[in-house]
C-alpha cells in the first residue's frame, strides 16, 4: 500500500472541496426547511459516482481510496448532499454483477438500506423492515442489503422520520419481495463510505474549535493557549487522524481482499464513530456558552456526528467485531 496520496487524489479532494464550498450554508438552512438535494448534487452524481468502482463493475478502475478521499472533503465541509448515500448504494452494488450504468453516468441517483429494527449491526439476511434510510426523497431507486445478498428496489410503506440532523434526513420503508444478488464485499464497501464521512467531520470539526480558539481571547491571551483548551484538541486531532488511517487501510485491504480486510472495516468505522463524536463535543466545549446556541455552528457537526455513527452498525457493535474476530484469529 502506498504511504502517501497520489497527485490524481490530492486533485479529486481539491475539486470535491471547491464544489462543497459552492454550498456552505445550506446544511444550517434545513433547520428550519425540509430537505431537499443540493444543487451540488448533479455535478458530484455525474463526475464522481465512479470512483471507487473496479472496471469489472463499469468503473474507470478508480481506486477504493479515491472514493475515501472524495467523502471525506465532503464531510469536513459538513455538505449536505445525497452523494455519499448514493456512492455508498453503489459501492453496495459492485460485486453483485448487475448493471451499474445509470448510476455510474448520473442519470439515477440510489440509496441504501441495510439497518433493520431492532438490531445494532448488519443484518444475517435481508429483511423486509429497513430504517434510517438516508436521503430517500427524490431517489430513482434503493439498494436493499442483509448478509445473504443485495437488491434493487422501489420501496414501499414509506415512511419519513425525524433525524437529529435535517441535512440528511432519514426514513424507514418496506423492502418489496425478490430476488437477491450477490453481495460479496458489499456491505464492507459501504460501511467505509460512512467511516470515511465521519473522519471528515471530525476534521471539520476540529477546524471550527482551532479557528475560534486562534481568535478569542480571555485573560489577554488567545485561548488555544490555555492547557484546557489545546489539551481537548490535541486528543480530538489524535483520534480523528487514527480513524483516517484506519480507514484509508480498510479500503486497501477490502480492494486487494486481504485476510485482515473485515477486521479493519469494524475497527475503522467503529474509530471514526468515536472520532467524529468527540472532535464535535470539543469543538462545543471550545466555543463555551455560545457553543451551546443555535446560532452557533458547533452542534451541526454533532447532529451529522451521531446520525452517521449510529446507521451501517453501530460503533458498539463493530467494536464487539473487532474483539470476536481477533479471538477467532488467535485460536
Amino acid at each position: 500500500m502506498r504511504a502517501t496520496f497520489t497527485q490524481d487524489q490530492a486533485d479529486i479532494a481539491k475539486t470535491v472541496e471547491a464544489i462543497a464550498a459552492s454550498a456552505e450554508g445550506e446544511t444550517r438552512s434545513f433547520l428550519d426547511a425540509p430537505w431537499r438535494a443540493p444543487a451540488i448534487d448533479a455535478t458530484l452524481l455525474s463526475d464522481f459516482s465512479v470512483l471507487g468502482v473496479p472496471e469489472r463493475s463499469g468503473g474507470v478502475d478508480s481506486s477504493l481510496v479515491d472514493l475515501m478521499v472524495a467523502v471525506e472533503t465532503l464531510g469536513r465541509a459538513l455538505a449536505p448532499t445525497s452523494f455519499v448515500a448514493h456512492a455508498a448504494a453503489v459501492q453496495l452494488m459492485v460485486d453483485s454483477g448487475a448493471d451499474l450504468t445509470a448510476a455510474l453516468d448520473g442519470s439515477a441517483r440510489w440509496t441504501y438500506a441495510v439497518d433493520e429494527p431492532g438490531l445494532t449491526g448488519w443484518p444475517t439476511s435481508l429483511g423486509e423492515q429497513k430504517t434510517l434510510v438516508p436521503c430517500l426523497a427524490g431517489a430513482d431507486a434503493v439498494v436493499a442489503a442483509g448478509g445473504d445478498g443485495v437488491r434493487l428496489v422501489q420501496p414501499d410503506d414509506v415512511r419519513e422520520r425525524v433525524s437529529f440532523d435535517p441535512s440528511r434526513p432519514m426514513s424507514d420503508l418496506r423492502v418489496p419481495a425478490g430476488e437477491s444478488l450477490p453481495l460479496g464485499r458489499g456491505l464492507q464497501r459501504a460501511t467505509l463510505v460512512a467511516a470515511a464521512e465521519m473522519c471528515g467531520v471530525a476534521q471539520g470539526a476540529i477546524a471550527l474549535a482551532g479557528g475560534h480558539a486562534r481568535s478569542r481571547q480571555q485573560f489577554g491571551r488567545v485561548i488555544g493557549s490555555f492547557q484546557g483548551v489545546a489539551f481537548q484538541l490535541a486528543e480530538a486531532v489524535a483520534q480523528a487522524k487514527a480513524a483516517w488511517d484506519l480507514t484509508v487501510h480498510a479500503a486497501w485491504a477490502v480492494e486487494n481482499d486481504k485476510p485482515e480486510a473485515d477486521m479493519q472495516v469494524h475497527a475503522a468505522k467503529a474509530s471514526a464513530g468515536r472520532a467524529a463524536v468527540f472532535a464535535a463535543e470539543r469543538c462545543i466545549q471550545v466555543h463555551g456558552g455560545m457553543g451551546i446556541t443555535m446560532e452557533a455552528d458547533p452542534h451541526l457537526f454533532l447532529r451529522r456526528a451521531m446520525v452517521l455513527d449510529a446507521g451501517l452498525g453501530s460503533a458498539s457493535w463493530h467494536r464487539r467485531r473487532v474483539g470476536a474476530l481477533r479471538i477467532a484469529g488467535s485460536r
